[in-house]
């Protein structure tokens, strides 16, 4: 279903029903909302000092939906993982900022995510101040789709 009437009543059902209250394991919703004719925004925290938004438009000829964080963990795979399965897309983007002094940059190069049912597309890695912090961006297909 989509993010509209006829999917929940209200923003909290729509957190729910679609799993989006399960993503972050020790965060939690400060707002959620949901918009006529369709749409869905939501915002919370996690680990106190961290945030993630969820926005989500569903077009029938363009639907797109974004989740972003400053989450502090040691690898984004798990929290990747079960993004995509409550959003079941066709394609996504991840786009990774990784500080090297933080947990994650400590255990160095970050690897794709590996997400069942999807396969990497194109990756590229960035280095910045010196290798100080990179970003890296992966581009995702369903398996058996063909990618633009």
């Amino acid at each position: 279903g989509g993010y509209d009437a006829s999917f929940s009543a209200t923003a909290r059902e729509a957190t729910e029903r679609s799993g989006i209250s399960k993503l972050m394991h020790d965060g939690y919703v400060v707002h959620d909302h949901l918009f006529e004719p369709c749409g869905y925004s939501m915002n919370g925290v996690a680990q106190g000092d961290s945030y993630w938004t969820i926005h989500i438009t569903p077009e029938a000829h363009c639907s797109y939906a974004s989740f972003e964080t400053n989450y502090k963990c040691a690898t984004y795979q798990d929290l990747i993982q079960r993004v995509v399965a409550v959003f079941q897309p066709g394609r996504f983007t991840t786009v990774e900022h990784i500080d090297f002094a933080s947990e994650a940059g400590n255990r160095g190069p970050q690897s794709p995510a590996d997400c069942s049912g999807h396969r990497l597309k194109n990756r590229v890695v960035n280095d910045f101040c010196d290798g100080a912090y990179s970003i890296q961006v992966c581009n995702y297909v369903k398996d058996g789709e063909v990618a633009n």
